[in-house]
């Protein structure tokens, strides 16, 4: 493991124990649901990536689904809750195995992706969402991916500006995005015979709606009009209710793909990489609705 991801691991094994003074377990992905505090910033935004992986997904005839990155496990077992399929987590921190092995009961093993320490073909769909633009070396690191998948692989990546990548490298930023893609960045796997299907998501037009319908503070940036925002939460929180807040966040989950499609407008990438072309179906062989995917949730989890 070379130097970066050795600090890396370590800055993430602290991220995955933290909690609040009554012990709650400060989560990275809304696994407590929307306005219940206790997790990452801006749980609306990260609902558009979920809720496109579980349509790509439901696409897909498959019985076994790893997550690689996976956190947590939020992701895997929401996959599972879904679909009735058997799920493991891996991620390169310790912690988050842990969290995902107590919260969700899913298998987990540490695991970093460049060496990934699975069978080849061992899983049905691999996942990895929000990952490789964390990788050294991000070609050794998709080329696992493809190595322990069987039929096929689901990819999410920011759609950075590659100034702000080179921006993270030069100043050190830790756990940064440090490689940039586009929706062409798998389009030389056509020629090994894979299908590749790239759209676009999480449009940019629609993170103030979110902001404003979450009504919950930010607590990574308080500068410039985030303090602003901060400060008006308690009055957006009456504003938008909580049943106001859901029903706007299932509406902007729900438009966000056509937002992105019609307007050419977005801020990450989804790939689904086919490996085996006959799991692959036209139709949808179920119905994911936004809800099923805002309405997932767990109460909230003590670690000490």
């Amino acid at each position: 493991m070379d130097d970066y991801t050795k600090n890396t691991k370590n800055w993430l094994d602290e991220k995955y124990k933290r909690y609040d003074a009554n012990g709650v377990y400060f989560a990275h992905q809304p696994i407590y649901g929307l306005r219940a505090g206790h997790s990452s910033d801006h749980p609306i935004v990260r609902y558009f990536n979920t809720y496109s992986i579980m349509r790509a997904l439901s696409h897909i005839r498959f019985n076994t689904l790893l997550d690689v990155g996976g956190s947590e496990g939020y992701k895997a077992a929401l996959a599972a809750n879904l679909f009735g399929i058997h799920v493991q987590n891996t991620d390169l921190s310790e912690e988050a195995c842990k969290r995902a092995e107590e919260i969700f009961h899913i298998r987990s093993r540490p695991s970093d992706i460049h060496d990934l320490v699975f069978e080849d073909g061992e899983f049905d769909v691999v996942l990895c969402s929000e990952t490789l633009e964390h990788t050294i070396n991000p070609e050794r690191a998709f080329n696992e991916l493809l190595r322990v998948a069987r039929k096929a692989v689901v990819i999410t990546v920011p759609h950075d500006n590659p100034k702000s990548v080179e921006a993270n490298i030069s100043r050190g930023v830790p756990h940064g995005h440090i490689q940039s893609f586009n929706l062409d960045s798998f389009n030389y796997l056509k020629a090994r015979g894979y299908v590749i299907i790239s759209r676009g998501i999480s449009s940019p037009l629609l993170l103030v709606p979110s902001f404003l319908a979450e009504a919950q503070e930010t607590a990574i940036r308080k500068d410039g009009p985030f303090k602003l925002y901060n400060a008006s939460v308690p009055m957006l929180s009456k504003i938008f209710s909580h049943a106001i807040a859901r029903s706007s966040a299932v509406i902007l989950t729900t438009v966000d793909r056509v937002t992105c499609k019609v307007l050419n407008t977005y801020g990450t990438c989804i790939f689904t990489i086919i490996k085996d072309k006959s799991c692959w179906s036209d139709n949808a062989l179920k119905k994911i609705t936004a809800q099923e995917v805002i309405d997932f949730r767990e109460p909230y989890h003590h670690i000490h």
